[in-house]
């Protein structure tokens, strides 16, 4: 969970020596499983054998200086209007109507507990709120017209579980089995799914669903423990692209049966990936920004299911990782983030 910050001088520190304006985690290319960890209810999700699948290269960064790559067709990459009212990354987006919440997340004054309203037909923003706790690098989504953040933590990984309201009322609601951070969550049918995450010393593979926020089964276990991945569902399958592991970051595409608890590889990134959103419009399963070699990128990859190859469709406007994403109709909005410091940009990604 790098990035943790002091709230008190308001100065970066990371966990491992990892200071968001500074030192990044360095990427390889190799990744090593770890063990399992114990379960928690229900059965050890058994895993199919890897079984890797080319992929198409990508080009360099922008950030690079190389010449930049247009958008595919039907593909619209734009700048919103709307605007964070300050720079935030690692945050949570929850979609409750037709209003996003951002919640949490690092701002230059460190781990904050606040709670932002974009309403979409307004285009407008305000403040709506505060969490219980202050949390950056946790993971969010919502269930049945309530929103809920899952662990992450302000100094370091925490186990709490808080419930968001469309209103912004916010309370704890549960714990996590155990303290967990640099997760994600998504919602798959009946209930959501938690992906990735852990310590400083523990990868956890262990992939849960809550149907409620306070009971938690295990479903699967994944082949390569990371942090930092980007996740989507998509096509009853939900889709772990790349990460962080304890020997740097990893090029693994790893496909989860949520029904059957069925590990695959089914491809891998042209290079190695971590702290990248990943999110589907219209049909199209793609992957933005994130960083590679310790450094915030620019670009927009398409992951094929059925084949597991990835190609880059496009590019955002500047380098970014650590965004929150939400997903309106055939449109993503891609919320703050951070370069050498948290950004309050939006930026739309729609197809036609």
């Amino acid at each position: 969970m790098a990035g943790f910050v002091r709230a008190s001088s308001g100065r970066r520190s990371g966990w491992l020596g990892v200071v968001l304006s500074a030192a990044f985690v360095l990427a390889s290319c190799a990744s090593q499983p770890i063990s399992p960890a114990p379960s928690i209810a229900g059965p050890l999700a058994s895993s199919a054998r890897p079984s890797a699948e080319p992929a198409v290269a990508e080009s360099p960064s922008a950030s690079l200086g190389t010449p930049p790559v247009p958008a595919a067709r039907g593909l619209r990459i734009e700048r919103s209007a709307i605007r964070l009212p300050a720079g935030r990354s690692r945050s949570v987006a929850l979609l409750l109507g037709s209003e996003i919440l951002v919640c949490g997340g690092l701002t230059a004054a460190g781990t904050t507990d606040s709670i932002l309203r974009i309403n979409l037909p307004a285009g407008a923003i305000e403040a709506h709120g505060t969490l219980p706790a202050p949390v950056h690098d946790a993971g969010g989504a919502v269930l049945n017209g309530v929103g809920f953040i899952f662990g992450g933590g302000r100094f370091g990984p925490g186990a709490t579980v808080q419930r968001v309201g469309a209103n912004g009322n916010a309370a704890s609601s549960g714990r996590l089995p155990a303290d967990r951070a640099d997760l994600v969550a998504v919602a798959i049918p009946g209930s959501l799914a938690l992906v990735g995450g852990g310590t400083t010393t523990f990868y956890d593979r262990r992939v849960l669903a809550t149907s409620d926020g306070l009971h938690f089964t295990q479903i699967a276990t994944l082949l390569v423990g990371v942090r930092y991945p980007a996740v989507t569902f998509d096509g009853g399958r939900i889709y772990v692209i790349g990460g962080s592991t304890a020997s740097g970051d990893t090029t693994a595409i790893q496909a989860i049966d949520p029904a059957t608890g069925r590990v695959q590889l089914i491809g891998r990134l042209p290079r190695a990936r971590s702290h990248a959103a990943a999110f589907v419009v219209g049909g199209a399963l793609l992957i933005a920004g994130g960083r590679v070699a310790g450094q915030a990128q620019d670009s927009v990859l398409r992951l094929d299911p059925a084949t597991g190859t990835v190609r880059q469709v496009g590019r955002l406007p500047y380098p970014v990782s650590d965004l929150a994403v939400a997903v309106v109709g055939t449109t993503a909005y891609l919320m703050g983030g951070e370069s050498a410091a948290p950004l309050a940009s939006v930026v739309t990604v729609s197809m036609t």
